[in-house]
Formats: C-alpha cells, sequence, structure tokens
C-alpha cells in the first residue's frame, strides 16, 4: 500500500513531479552511459588482445590443421601506418588458416583487409602495390581483422619462393586467443576510480534533483507524519517516486549507450591510430548487473537521504549554523598526506614503504571530502564580504540569503565542481613527464629510411645498395658495429657513440638510438623476428665479415621518395622493415602519458554533463522553492529582471567560487605529489576549454529562467 500511495503521490504531484522525475531520469541515464561506458575498458583490451592472436604466428603455435604450411609475417609502414604482410604457401590440402577467411590464397593469389584493398586501387604500385604481388581474389572479414582499417595481406607463394626466402618458418596451426584476462582481479581499482569519477557526481545530481520542489514535499511528508506515519513509511512514499525515475533512467541510458557505441568506437584508437569496431563495446553481463543495481539503489539511496530528516513538527527551514574554520582540517590534512606520501615515493635511497600506497589513496579521499566541507565555509565568507561591498538591492539579496544557506549555496553547484576537479586532475595526470616543446624531433635524419635486414646475405641486397647508402653490422653477441662518423651522417645523434650508464638520467641518446634499432619497433601488430642491440660499437679490421642489420638510404625527402625505397626492400629482402624519421618521433615520456591525453576532449564532455545537469537543477529549484516569496517581491515593485538576476547571481557566485576550487585544489595536489622540478602546466586550451565548458553549462542552465515570469505573476501571492 505505501508503494502504491507513493505512486500515486508522484503521479498527482503537477508540473513539479513531471520536472522532478525528467530531471532525474536525465542524470541517472547519463550516469548509466559514462558508468557502462568505462566498464567497457577491459573488455575492449582483452577483445584487442583476441584479435591480435593470429598475427603472433610462428613455428611454436600448436598444431590448428592437419596440413603445415610456410609463413613470414612482416610488419611494415605506408604513410605513417602499420602495414602487415603475411607470405604463405601450402603445404598439403588442408593448411592452418587465420581467422577472416575460408582459405589461403594460392600461388599469384592475395587476400587482403578491405582498408588495404582500397589503398592498393588507388595509391601507385611502386609506393605500395608492388610489396603485395598477385591478383586480390578476397577481402579478410572482420573476424581476421584488429580494427576496421587495418591494413592486412596475405601473399599467396609456392613452397619453393618460400623456402628460398630468407627468415621463412614452418607453421603447424594459427595462434589462438590465450587465456582470458582475469577482469575481476582489478576490478576493485575500477569501480574505485568510477566512484570518484562518475558515481559521485552522479550522487550528488540526483539528491538535486529529488530537492526540486523539496520544502512542498517536506512540508506533505511531515502532514503524513503527523497523520500517524512512520519513518519507514515516509522514507518508502519518498523512494517510490525516485525509483521510477531510475528505472526509467536506467532503460534510457542502456539504449543511449547501444546506439551511441560507433560514436565511442570512432574515439577509440589503442595507440594504432584507427577506431576499433563497435561491437568491441560490450559490458559483462556480471559488472554490468552489479553497475546498473548499484546506480538503482544509489538513486533511491540518495533521494531517501535527501528526505531523512523530515519531522511531524516541520513546517519549513530553521537557520543553520554558520560554518565553522574547523572544515580546512581534512583538506589541510590531505594536502600534508598527499605531499608526505610524495616524498616516501620519490625518495632514491630507499623503497617506498608498503603502506605508502594506501597513504596517498587516504590522503587525496581526504582532500575530496575536505574539498566538500571547506565549500560551504568558503561561501559563507565570499557572501559576508560581498553584503558589505553591496551597493544594490539585488546584491544585497544574493548575499545575504547565501550567508544565511551557504551549505544550500554550495551544494547546488557542488556537481559541477567535482567535475571540474575531474577534469583538471586527469589533464594535469597526462601531461606530467611531458616534455616542454610541442614537436621533438626524430633521431633519423629527415629524408633518410632506414631498411632493417637482418642479416640477409649480402647478395640479395643489390636493388638497395645504390646511390648514398651507410650499413650498420652486427656481432654474434648482437651489437650493432657502425662508425660513429657514418652514424652521425644519417641521425641527429654526435660522436662517441652513446653507451648505457646505470641511473635514471644520462641515457636519452642511447635509448632513442636502441629504439631506432629495436624490432618491431613500438605498436607494431606482426609477430615477425625481433631485433633489441646489447650496445654499439666501433668497427673493428674485421667489420667487412659481420652480417649486415641496417642499411641508412638517404632520398630527397618526399613521401613518395621513401616509400618507394620501402617497396623495393619489401621486394627484394620480404623479411626487411623499414623506418623513417616519422615513425621515430624522440616522445620521452610523453608516450607514457599520450593515452590519458586522448581522454581529455571526454573528460571536457563530462564537464559539460555534469556541471550543465547540476546547474540547471539548481536553477529550476531555486525558482521552484521560492516561488512565493518572489511574487510578493514582483508585487511590491521589484522588477521581472532584478529577480532573474537574483538567481543568476546565487548560481554564478557559489559557481566561479568553486571551478577555481577545483582546479586550484587539483593543480595544488599535483604538485605537491610531483618531485620538484617535474611539475608542467597543461596546455593554455585545456584551461580555455574548462572555462567555456564553465560558461556553457552556466548558460544552458539559464533556460529555466523564463519560467520565472510564470511563477511570480500576481495570482501566486495566493499560492497555497
Amino acid at each position: 500500500m505505501n508503494i502504491v500511495l507513493g505512486i500515486r503521490m508522484a503521479l498527482a504531484g503537477g508540473r513539479e513531479a513531471v520536472a522532478r522525475m525528467a530531471l532525474m531520469t536525465i542524470g541517472v541515464a547519463t550516469g548509466v552511459v559514462l558508468l557502462l561506458l568505462s566498464l567497457t575498458a577491459l573488455p575492449i583490451l582483452q577483445q584487442h588482445i583476441d584479435r591480435l592472436a593470429w598475427h603472433r604466428t610462428d613455428a611454436a603455435s600448436p598444431a590448428t590443421a592437419p596440413d603445415p604450411a610456410l609463413w613470414l609475417a612482416v610488419t611494415d609502414r605506408y604513410a605513417g601506418k602499420d602495414v602487415t604482410r603475411v607470405h604463405v604457401a601450402a603445404l598439403g590440402e588442408h593448411p592452418p588458416v587465420p581467422p577472416g577467411m575460408d582459405r589461403l590464397p594460392g600461388p599469384g593469389e592475395l587476400i587482403v583487409s578491405p582498408a588495404l584493398a582500397e589503398l592498393l586501387r588507388t595509391v601507385p604500385a611502386d609506393q605500395l602495390g608492388d610489396r603485395f604481388p598477385g591478383r586480390v581474389v578476397g577481402e579478410i572479414k572482420p573476424a581476421g581483422l584488429i580494427m576496421p582499417d587495418e591494413l592486412v595481406g596475405i601473399v599467396g607463394r609456392t613452397p619453393e619462393q618460400m623456402r628460398a626466402t630468407y627468415g621463412t618458418t614452418v607453421i603447424h596451426g594459427i595462434e589462438q586467443p590465450g587465456e582470458r584476462q582475469d577482469l575481476y582481479a582489478i576490478l576493485g581499482v575500477l569501480f574505485g576510480m568510477l566512484a570518484a569519477l562518475i558515481i559521485g557526481p552522479v550522487a550528488v545530481f540526483v539528491s538535486m534533483a529529488a530537492r526540486v520542489g523539496g520544502v512542498r514535499r517536506e512540508q506533505r511528508f511531515g502532514a503524513l507524519r503527523l497523520a500517524g506515519a512512520t519513518r519507514l513509511q515516509t522514507a518508502t512514499l519518498a523512494a517510490t517516486e525516485t525509483a521510477g525515475a531510475a528505472l526509467a533512467g536506467i532503460a534510457v541510458g542502456g539504449g543511449a549507450f547501444v546506439a551511441l557505441r560507433p560514436v565511442f568506437a570512432k574515439g577509440i584508437t589503442l595507440g594504432h591510430g584507427m577506431p576499433i569496431f563497435p561491437q568491441d563495446i560490450r559490458v559483462p553481463v556480471v559488472p554490468m548487473v552489479v553497475a546498473l543495481v548499484a546506480v538503482f539503489v544509489l538513486a533511491v539511496g540518495t533521494a531517501v537521504v535527501t528526505l531523512a530528516a523530515v519531522r511531524p513538527w516541520q513546517h519549513g527551514k530553521k537557520r543553520r549554523r554558520e560554518p565553522r574554520a574547523w572544515r580546512l582540517l581534512p583538506l589541510a590534512a590531505g594536502i600534508a598526506g598527499s605531499w608526505y606520501s610524495a616524498q616516501l615515493s620519490n625518495d632514491p635511497d630507499q623503497e617506498p614503504p608498503v603502506y605508502v600506497g594506501v597513504l596517498a589513496a587516504i590522503a587525496s579521499l581526504s582532500m575530496l571530502v575536505g574539498f566538500f566541507l571547506v565549500g560551504a565555509w568558503a561561501c559563507h565568507w565570499v557572501a559576508r564580504g560581498l553584503a558589505r561591498l553591496s551597493g544594490g538591492p539585488t546584491t544585497l539579496m544574493v548575499a545575504r540569503r547565501i550567508a544565511a544557506d551557504p551549505y544550500s549555496a554550495f551544494r547546488s553547484v557542488s556537481g559541477a565542481a567535482l567535475a571540474m576537479y575531474v577534469a583538471t586532475s586527469i589533464a594535469l595526470v597526462a601531461v606530467q613527464g611531458r616534455p616542454a616543446a610541442a614537436e621533438t624531433p626524430s633521431v633519423l635524419d629527415s629524408g633518410v629510411v632506414a631498411v632493417h635486414v637482418q642479416g640477409v646475405p649480402e647478395e640479395a641486397l643489390a636493388p638497395l645498395m645504390t646511390g648514398d647508402v651507410t650499413v650498420a653490422r652486427r656481432d654474434p653477441s648482437r651489437q650493432v658495429v657502425i662508425a660513429c662518423a657514418d652514424l652521425a651522417r644519417v641521425t641527429d645523434l654526435g660522436c662517441p657513440l652513446p653507451q648505457y650508464v646505470e641511473g635514471p638520467t644520462g641515457n636519452e641518446d642511447y635509448l632513442a638510438l636502441e629504439d631506432l634499432f629495436e624490432l618491431p619497433y613500438p605498436g607494431a601488430s606482426g609477430a615477425d623476428h625481433i631485433f633489441d642491440a646489447s650496445g654499439f660499437l666501433e668497427p673493428g679490421p674485421d667489420a667487412g665479415e659481420l652480417a649486415i642489420q641496417t642499411l641508412f638510404i638517404r632520398t630527397d625527402g618526399t613521401v613518395a621518395a621513401q616509400e618507394r625505397v620501402r617497396t623495393v626492400a619489401a621486394v627484394a629482402v620480404p623479411l626487411s622493415r623499414s623506418k623513417t624519421s616519422q615513425d621515430l618521433p624522440r616522445s620521452g615520456a610523453a608516450g607514457s602519458v599520450g593515452g590519458l591525453a586522448a581522454v581529455l576532449p571526454y573528460a571536457m564532455v563530462f564537464v559539460l554533463l555534469v556541471a550543465a545537469c547540476s546547474l540547471t537543477v539548481s536553477v529550476i529549484n531555486g525558482v521552484l522553492e521560492r516561488r512565493r516569496p518572489f511574487a510578493v517581491l514582483r508585487a511590491s515593485g521589484m522588477r521581472l529582471g532584478q529577480l532573474r538576476a537574483v538567481v543568476v547571481l546565487e548560481i554564478g557566485l557559489p559557481l566561479a567560487l568553486s571551478v577555481l576550487g577545483g582546479v586550484g585544489l587539483a593543480l595544488l595536489a599535483t604538485a605537491v605529489a610531483l618531485p620538484p622540478g617535474q611539475w608542467n602546466w597543461p596546455d593554455p586550451g585545456f584551461f580555455a576549454g574548462l572555462g567555456v565548458a564553465a560558461l556553457a553549462a552556466f548558460a544552458v542552465s539559464l533556460i529555466a529562467l523564463p519560467f520565472m515570469d510564470i511563477a511570480t505573476r500576481h495570482d501566486t501571492v495566493r499560492f497555497e
């Protein structure tokens, strides 16, 4: 009966109830979309690993077919993208076949991905097509591709051709996906991140949405208590309306997530620069059920807690005590704890204690809690200062109201404040360790193509030995042998040859040179032969007898010329892999944070969504809760524009304060957590985007102001 009565009360609440349920539905739906998207991170990674499995095929792969095949897989490059070519020859009627195709191509045949097929039709053959001899007889289906735009081709050869090709191996099967990742092993960490980044703002938003018309709802519930309703019955009535909105929000959010998967897929590249398949964005059943149940419980619980203070004698708000300075203590403790844990972690002379991670987490939580506690205190004192400086009735009314109830003033913008804090924190983490220069040069000179031939007999290299060529060899201990003067002609490195030194610094040139010779290069998607240099030596008297590792070939610097060299190398030495200056940026530590930097646009969208929704609710709530006082003021002669200005300032002033506070706290928290001299500012464009997002959210919230005219008509003076 309590639930039925709650439904009747919710449906009989008029436009206020409809607006409240619509806002809560939107808030829950937004949270569900973001939550489900976050839960797809590990499944996307797992699916990516599974799709990569057949690329790792080698002689040790378990048998998957009765007959063997000859196999040579190479990861090359074209126009800044990976190009995988696989030379195959069947050694029987039933050889192993990679996923996404029905059979292996025969001699003179070619099976390619759709993206590569399009390139082969549009690019001159001497720049790409000659690397894939034969006629196209089919395309690889999505099951055999890592991403829709992957460039991969399977080249059919005769067994004799393959046996004469250096690097060919015999395979008995295609590598299959291994054991799946234990998603639940790190699910706790993932949910911890979600609680800070998504669930927190959603709870704040639902809390504010539940407060739309909250005064009148509290009066009705107070009347029910006077009529004999228990606390449990009152809580059931309060939760019923929110439960309906939460269920609707979960349904809308789930549908929106499915509909937006193609949009999300275009923004996820996993370091390859290509979007993933939309069907790879999915949530495991168990985490999805747990997350949706958690959202429902959170929404209902938040609404119940919001109205938990209803008492039988409650007929209005009581003036609360002004916030005290003790609210600064959790924030100060969090900053001090973060600084201390950073000192323990960054001490090069000793290992950090095992408890340092727990201490850092507690400090971060303390800072976040302290931020919310300090918000009301800051609003109170800023409002008091504004009241002393105020010269007009509008600003004086705003100052007095905020000073009288700073808790509600900060609560109205707390969702936006948390969103700004989260976005700034992500931006700061993304830029730490990044070199100051926006453009970092490559170790390899522009126009030089480094062709790694990996010990191929020299007679096969004749097509590549024309013109200006620098040769690097290798000794049996995998050390690269090259004269420093020759190396300086094709790279930006000077003499002597760089050597590895112990310690965190002094190895920049060595690591850059190591990346030049490393095979496959970072991000390669093929399971080709691996080479990792163990050091660098000047050539000795017998250096000419060593195997050739790399040829440095100069070109005129045009993309077409470099791609022609790569194509000649692929035809002459199918095992070869080529690099240019575009493939070897000296990114330093930037590569480790590039993935986080890609999250920034989504962080900005998150800020805009949460801030706009929460501020809109605050404006609507401010109008509805004070309908009658505003109507009385208007009837007394106050202009409608002044009343609207009151609402705008009551939101705008705490918003500006909270934005500055959230950004400042994120800056301070990051600064104290890093060693001196290693802290970097985000790009100015980020702060500009953050300001635009805040202004856009504030502008969206003003859509409620036109209702001020209806809410304050003269007949509203007799309201209730």
